[in-house]
């Protein structure tokens, strides 16, 4: 019996060796560094921090083709070191996920870096806190569609109901038609906030809902001048079922975007009524998006230079202005990141901006 077991492990360890042979391994590294700070000390929404971190992130994999689509298995970690605190590694978390990848289809299961497949999500829905901290999302996501025309389904699981965890979860939408210079857009996602098992009576379920529909004009010229301009509509749902509160948040949002030669700015415009109208009761545990929401009118203006783009290294300076109750604050932004892998597309190689010019 013990020879026919060391038989069967031997031809399952041949097996195996021959099928990683015939399939292609992947690897890759990342580094993200990040520098924020935010003078918000005039503002009672936002509070006035500095936030600042380095993951690092490497990554192995197997893939395999299929006619046209690629299958693929990754799994890695994500590790956060915070400058100046005492601790080696500030935070650990996994990455596991299961791709399939299409010329038309990216299906994606597991635990994945959400800025890989939200990046057209605005930080209204975002706040700049939950990008550096939580880069991860846990759960599904399905895409129909690339670049200027797609639409997309997930759901990111962010907390597992125990004794003393609440149950909480996002399932969200978001798509883009284009057409020559024209454009429309949506971006969606509906929070739920829930008990704890067992269940805790002291708690009921809470949920907040946001969706931004937008109409615009695009311009989109490599290396040279980019341009974009629209105007959404921006409504909402915030309930607590327990307290039997809810409310309806309605408004609108116009944005202006421009870029030439790496030196651009980025605007959003919110008018209409005050959002995260349970904050107080709840905070950054129900509501994920921007903290200046909770007024209105609210002016977000970015400018900023990228000092570095290449295929595999990007570095951005930013200097931000925001206009919240009739106040100006001011927020600068250092960020660097660095990819480098065995698999990606070759990209088009450094850009060079006329400014850099310059610093030569």
């Amino acid at each position: 019996m013990q020879r026919r077991w060391r038989v069967l492990c031997l031809m399952l360890l041949l097996c195996s060796w021959a099928m990683l042979n015939a399939q292609e391994k992947r690897w890759q590294v990342g580094y993200d560094f990040f520098f924020d700070n935010q003078e918000y000390a005039r503002s009672t929404f936002a509070p006035a921090q500095t936030m600042k971190g380095m993951w690092l992130s490497p990554v192995g994999g197997i893939a395999w083709k299929s006619g046209h689509s690629t299958n693929a298995l990754y799994a890695g970690a994500y590790l956060l070191s915070v400058p100046g605190s005492k601790e080696t590694v500030d935070k650990l978390q996994a990455l596991f996920y299961y791709q399939y990848d299409s010329p038309k289809v990216l299906f994606r299961a597991g635990a994945f870096p959400r800025g890989e497949v939200l990046p057209n999500y605005s930080d209204l829905f975002f706040r700049d806190s939950v990008t550096y901290f939580r880069p991860l999302m846990q759960g599904l996501f399905f895409q129909v569609g690339r670049d200027r025309n797609f639409m997309n389904v997930w759901m990111d699981w962010t907390g597992h109901a125990t004794a003393d965890t609440r149950e909480s979860f996002f399932v969200g939408a978001s798509g883009r038609a284009s057409t020559g210079l024209l454009f429309a857009d949506f971006q969606s996602y509906m929070f739920h906030y829930a008990g704890t098992l067992p269940r805790n009576p002291a708690y009921g379920v809470s949920e907040q809902s946001q969706s931004l529909f937008s109409l615009g004009v695009e311009r989109d010229r490599e290396g040279g001048f980019k341009g974009m301009a629209s105007v959404g509509l921006f409504v909402g749902l915030e309930r607590d079922r327990k307290a039997d509160e809810s409310y309806w948040p309605l408004g609108f949002t116009v944005r202006a975007n421009a870029e030439w030669h790496g030196i651009g700015t980025e605007n959003t415009l919110y008018v209409g009524d005050a959002r995260s109208r349970l904050f107080s009761r709840y905070g950054t545990d129900l509501y994920w998006g921007s903290r200046f929401l909770q007024g209105s009118p609210y002016l977000q203006s970015k400018w900023y230079v990228r000092l570095m783009e290449s295929g595999n290294v990007a570095v951005k300076l930013n200097s931000n202005l925001h206009v919240s109750q009739g106040e100006a604050m001011f927020q600068q932004v250092l960020t660097v990141a660095v990819s480098v892998d065995n698999f990606s597309e070759p990209g088009s190689g450094r850009l060079t901006f006329p400014w850099m010019k310059l610093f030569r």
